[in-house]
């Protein structure tokens, strides 16, 4: 999932919980949320999803994901994973409450920190957003819920670097196609 061999497999840990976590649940929503969010660049497709990135990164394309890189630790990435259930967002308060809870351990577990978390419009719909600073880096995680699938939108810097403007063009250009 990540260009980055020990920070890639923290970060596919992070993932598999996460996926575990929410396979009893499932996706929503429709479109994208574009207000106040540069939507320039360029556009990276994936099966069944779009979102813009800077236009001198690297996009990468596979059969479940889509990236752009700026180099080997910052980058925007959306995940596709299944779900065992459809989602529907009566669900959603569940989802935040068990989503919360999991990454205060997945934090933990990085020996790192959950810095932020927060519910937010992406894809159309209620989405979950956490932040978790880890050795240099930090993770901006977004999971958008959609019928059996679930989006896993994630945005990566070093610290020293500051976030990158491309995190908020990835979930504010996020749309299904």
């Amino acid at each position: 999932m990540y260009p980055r061999g020990h920070a890639g497999k923290r970060s596919v840990l992070l993932a598999a919980a996460f996926v575990v976590l929410v396979a009893g649940c499932g996706g929503g929503g429709g479109g994208s949320t574009t207000t106040g969010v540069d939507l320039s660049g360029q556009r990276v497709e994936g099966d069944g999803f779009a979102f813009q990135a800077p236009k001198d990164w690297t996009p990468k394309v596979t059969a479940t994901s889509a990236s752009a890189s700026h180099d080997a630790d910052t980058l925007v990435s959306v995940t596709v994973l299944p779900l065992l259930k459809p989602y529907k967002p009566a669900l959603f308060p569940r989802v935040v409450t068990e989503l919360d809870r999991v990454a205060k351990e997945l934090a933990a577990k990085l020996g790192g920190e959950l810095t932020s978390s927060r519910s937010i419009e992406a894809g159309g719909g209620r989405a979950r957003e956490y932040e978790i600073a880890h050795g240099e880096l930090v993770d901006r995680i977004t999971f958008v819920l959609r019928a059996k699938r679930e989006y896993e939108l994630v945005c990566r810097w070093r610290k020293a670097d500051g976030e990158p403007a491309a995190c908020d063009q990835l979930t504010g250009s996020f749309s299904f196609r």
